[in-house]
């Protein structure tokens, strides 16, 4: 019987502070988005910044790259038709690929 009373008292006190720990800790933070991409025409390139614009209709998207960017599919250059794969970092848009497409035949 007293063997009873301790387990029934241990879980008590177990769910008490379970639920006191559970009410005090912070559900986590949204978390980040680490892959985004746009696709469309590069405009305002601008080599010495290593930054450039990605015309995808209406919505432009000022992108940064840097010396881990993979550029395959050519060489970049305005007009070139893209897709870049990117993750904002610091408020910045870094490309992390640039997949140019292969210009169509006429």
């Amino acid at each position: 019987m007293k063997s009873s009373r301790i387990i029934i008292l241990s879980l008590a006190v177990l769910l008490i502070v379970s639920s006191v720990f559970a009410a005090t800790t912070k559900a986590p933070a949204a978390a980040k988005s680490h892959g985004k991409s746009v696709h469309g025409t590069v405009a305002k390139l601008d080599e010495g910044a290593k930054t450039f614009d990605v015309n995808a209709g209406k919505k432009s998207t000022m992108v940064q790259w840097n010396d881990a960017t993979k550029v395959t599919g050519g060489t970049l250059k305005d007009g070139e038709t893209v897709t870049v794969k990117y993750m904002v970092h610091d408020g910045k848009n870094v490309a992390t690929s640039v997949m140019i497409a292969a210009a169509k035949k006429k």
